[in-house]
């Protein structure tokens, strides 16, 4: 249960992060309350959802942890928008980079956290 969890955890990231993320939603995520980070992060937390269901997790239990993802990835994407636009970063700088795998490594263990509580 513990690989394949979060083998579809981290599969659900790359659709949510990469392929389901607009650019309506990344011009809004350093703007705290705007509608595209709430749109974004709600994908990742409904999403997150769908995947405890394909496993023997309680349905209340599921939702908590779903929405704590929503809630977790808002803010770190909150972060590091945020450093982005302090720091004027473009894909041309290094720290962008540097930025954006620390992004990724913070929702990694978000989602290490969600199988350990899950196990």
């Amino acid at each position: 249960m513990t690989l394949a969890l979060i083998t579809l955890l981290m599969t659900k990231h790359v659709i949510a992060d990469y392929f389901m993320q607009y650019s309506w939603m990344i011009k809004d995520k350093g703007t705290y309350g705007a509608w595209g980070g709430i749109a974004h992060s709600g994908y990742h937390g409904l999403l997150t959802f769908v995947v405890l269901m394909l496993f023997p997790i309680p349905v209340m239990y599921a939702l908590l942890l779903s929405i704590s993802d929503g809630v977790i990835h808002y803010h770190v994407d909150y972060a590091k928008s945020n450093f982005w636009k302090e720091k004027k970063l473009t894909p041309m700088d290094q720290q962008y980079w540097i930025t954006h795998g620390v992004d990724q490594f913070a929702h990694f263990l978000t989602y290490v956290g969600i199988v350990i509580l899950c196990v």
